[in-house]
């Protein structure tokens, strides 16, 4: 039992060091770190209801850091190439406007229209259909 308290205390010293006077650990503050990305209803640019809290923690985010955003629209395959890019850009550019009327300097937002290019699922069924009808906010 000795030998064991011993080794315990030989190995830890150095970390153990800093605790020996009882403090209290230091807890970090709580923030958001990552920017959430929202969905959007099919063939729709607005910003849905149950998206607002996604939203508003981005602006909070986004006005607490001093990091630009990029904003990227994205779609499903179903419609053309052209009307995806188009849509997608719709998306991003409400996504946008939402984060400005919310505080965000819209100097610190770039948008980007990605159409069909970047889904995040692929199998041909509405759940993943939705998964793609997105705006990610990726920092710069």
């Amino acid at each position: 039992m000795k030998k064991l308290m011993t080794t315990c205390l030989l190995v830890g010293i150095a970390v153990l060091t800093a605790n020996c006077q009882q403090k209290k650990p230091e807890v970090a503050p709580v923030s958001q770190s990552t920017l959430k990305s929202i969905y959007y209803d099919y063939d729709e640019s607005f910003i849905r209801g149950d998206m607002v809290s996604a939203m508003r923690g981005n602006a909070d985010y986004l006005k607490s850091n001093s990091s630009t955003v990029q904003v990227e629209g994205n779609c499903d395959q179903r419609g053309t190439n052209e009307y995806n890019m188009a849509l997608g850009h719709r998306r991003a550019e409400s996504a946008k406007n939402y984060l400005t009327n919310l505080g965000v300097n819209p100097s610190r937002m770039k948008t980007i229209s990605w159409g069909e290019e970047r889904p995040v699922c692929s199998q041909m069924t509405e759940s993943c259909y939705q998964k793609n009808r997105r705006s990610d906010f990726r920092k710069r």
